[in-house]
């Protein structure tokens, strides 16, 4: 099947897509236009104000969908890139840098500050689950299937981890902790911020996994789709006693226990097809 083809072929997320986009720059928009109706427009009475950034936000949403639901490629070319992480980025730097402009319009630069990482956690986040779901049913539409498992990492590996991601995430919390006991420490809150989910977030790729192995690559099931990782992201692959692991140059490598494996050497021929062994 061809790409065109593949992406023609279910348009069933394209709506959640184009309305989560839509609503993503609505929350966006809110505080830059209740600000100036508030501060240009000389309204100052809360209840206007609210109405003004609910109409903001169902007007905004609406030509957001209406922009995106039909372009079925926006959402699989953003799938397709890391750039689908951007967008919760860009609204948790926009609720941040909101605050800066505390002193100067108070309760407003909250307002930027709330609808911001709103914006991050809710649609930002939705935009790149969806996305990536959508360039994962394209990529996979038409492969060959081959193998079928659900595995997770060997305990020895995800000791190791856990011992290099401990200290990441003592500093993490004595960061967040130390806020309490410096008067101008609130920065390392943000510090504390990055780096506990740095040291937890890994240990989802540690955990019990459905993966098939197709001519496409490697799917792999988790609770909001699925995500393929291709051949060509892999160096090669090694096979001992404890474990497969499939090696990657800028990323965790994959791996997978024996122990929880149905037939690990049917899985080990079936890698083999596509890349080199280096043990």
């Amino acid at each position: 099947m061809s790409t065109i083809a593949a992406q023609r072929a279910d348009r069933s997320t394209d709506g959640t897509f184009a309305f989560a986009v839509g609503l993503y720059l609505a929350l966006l928009a809110v505080a830059p236009v209740v600000t100036a109706t508030a501060v240009w427009g000389g309204v100052g009475d809360d209840a206007a104000l609210y109405v003004v950034a609910l109409l903001a936000i169902a007007v905004v949403t609406g030509l957001g969908w209406l922009a995106t639901w039909r372009r079925t490629g926006l959402a699989v070319a953003l799938g397709g890139s890391r750039a689908r992480w951007l967008p919760p980025l860009l609204a948790g730097g926009y609720a941040l840098g909101s605050l800066l402009f505390a002193p100067e319009f108070g309760v407003l630069a909250l307002v930027g500050f709330f609808f911001g990482l709103l914006a991050a956690v809710v649609p930002g986040l939705a935009m790149g689950f969806v996305a990536r779901s959508r360039y994962t049913e394209t990529l996979l539409a038409g492969a060959s299937e081959y193998e079928s498992f659900t595995a997770g990492w060997p305990d020895r590996a995800r000791n190791r981890l856990l011992l290099a991601m401990l200290p990441v995430f003592a500093l993490g919390c004595v960061s967040m902790a130390a806020v309490f006991w410096f008067e101008h420490g609130t920065w390392l809150w943000s510090v504390g911020q990055f780096l506990l989910p740095v040291a937890t977030m890994p240990f989802n790729r540690t955990q019990a996994h459905t993966y098939t192995l197709s001519d496409a690559g490697i799917e792999r099931s988790i609770p909001f789709g699925k995500t393929v990782a291709t051949w060509d992201r892999f160096d090669g692959y090694s096979s001992t006693d404890g474990g497969i692991v499939l090696r990657r140059r800028w990323d965790l490598d994959m791996r997978f226990a024996r122990e929880q494996l149905d037939d690990p050497e049917a899985v080990v021929e079936t890698i083999d097809r596509f890349l080199p062994r280096r043990d």
